[in-house]
């Protein structure tokens, strides 16, 4: 047990062994290939759909703001003659 424990720091430090022959790269496996159009159609629909989204929200609260401006408006007019 004690040998195993002190020969194992020498085993790790050790180089690996050279190789003696040249291997060229092409005789790799190809890698694998995810096709990228439904990745690019799918953000370009998040995208858009938030964007849609966000200007619909900003032209129903500007709905809002718009009709607070005229009430307040109105209520200065009538403040105003009174």
């Amino acid at each position: 047990m004690v040998l195993c424990a002190a020969a194992a720091p020498t085993a790790a430090a050790q180089p690996p062994a050279p190789q003696d022959e040249f291997k060229p790269v092409g005789n790799n496996p190809a890698p694998e290939q995810i096709p990228a159009a439904p990745l690019l159609i799918g953000a370009y629909i998040v995208v858009l759909g938030g964007l849609f989204f966000y200007v619909v929200s900003l032209s129903r609260r500007l709905g809002a703001v718009r009709q607070d401006v005229e009430r307040l408006e109105g209520e200065l007019k009538r403040r105003g003659r009174s």
